[in-house]
């Protein structure tokens, strides 16, 4: 199944997809809210079990948000079992210490479950990691590394296996691999190679499938879905 949403002023629902692009079904988020919704994720729950997805509304174009985003968590499941809405929501707020920050992407590391966020910046991206879960009070993100791109970050992904980080830019797909027992700070801190990214007006979004090829897709209505084979 593929999973994606609407941009901003979207309504808080998933949309589901097989891979060819055929119609699985509109699924609202229940108890959350759609201010910016950029970017979501693939990952165990925060004890390190079960499937997840996670959805963050961390778009700050205009600043307005201090560092304060949000993330929701569902249950992955099958869309066949749903009724038009997941069955819980668990919200997750979080904090990017030192000011406001638009952001893109994100991804859940399988290995040390814990949620990154990469900001958008065509001179700097700037990497946050933070918990799967939070309190009565956001909890605040580490800053754990700084990257120098050339370009934008507007999406990520990282293997199931975690051994395959991706981030991607409207024209470019940076991929990282990932040493066994190596964090994603580490990893991160090597030059990435360059990945084949397909044609697409605005790209925004890249996601493994379990062998490691990838999909992406522009932004805009629509859009067709790319699958790009693992080289």
């Amino acid at each position: 199944v593929v999973w994606s949403h609407n941009d901003s002023r979207g309504e808080p629902v998933l949309y589901a997809f097989n891979p060819q692009g055929a119609d699985l079904g509109t699924f609202a988020v229940p108890g959350a809210f759609s201010i910016d919704w950029e970017d979501m994720a693939a990952g165990p729950g925060p004890e390190g079990s079960g499937a997840s997805l996670y959805v963050a509304d961390l778009g700050d174009n205009f600043a307005i948000r201090d560092g304060l985003i949000y993330v929701w968590r569902v249950p992955d499941i099958d869309p066949s079992e749903l009724d038009g809405s997941f069955p819980e929501a668990t919200p997750i707020a979080l904090t990017m210490p030192g000011g406001s920050y638009d952001a893109e992407a994100i991804f859940v590391d399988p290995i040390d479950p814990s949620l990154y966020v990469i900001t958008k910046s065509r001179t700097e991206a700037l990497v946050f990691r933070g918990p799967l879960t939070s309190g009565a009070e956001p909890e605040e993100m580490r800053l754990i590394t700084t990257l120098f791109l050339d370009a934008e970050v507007s999406g990520a992904d990282i293997s199931a296996d975690g051994s395959t980080i991706a981030l991607r830019g409207y024209r470019s797909v940076w991929m990282w691999d990932r040493l066994p027992g190596s964090s994603i700070a580490d990893t991160l801190k090597a030059d990435p190679c360059m990945a084949p990214s397909p044609d697409e007006t605005q790209g925004e979004s890249i996601s493994f499938d379990l062998d490691k090829n990838y999909f992406t897709i522009s932004e805009g209505p629509q859009s067709p879905i790319s699958l790009v084979p693992r080289g």
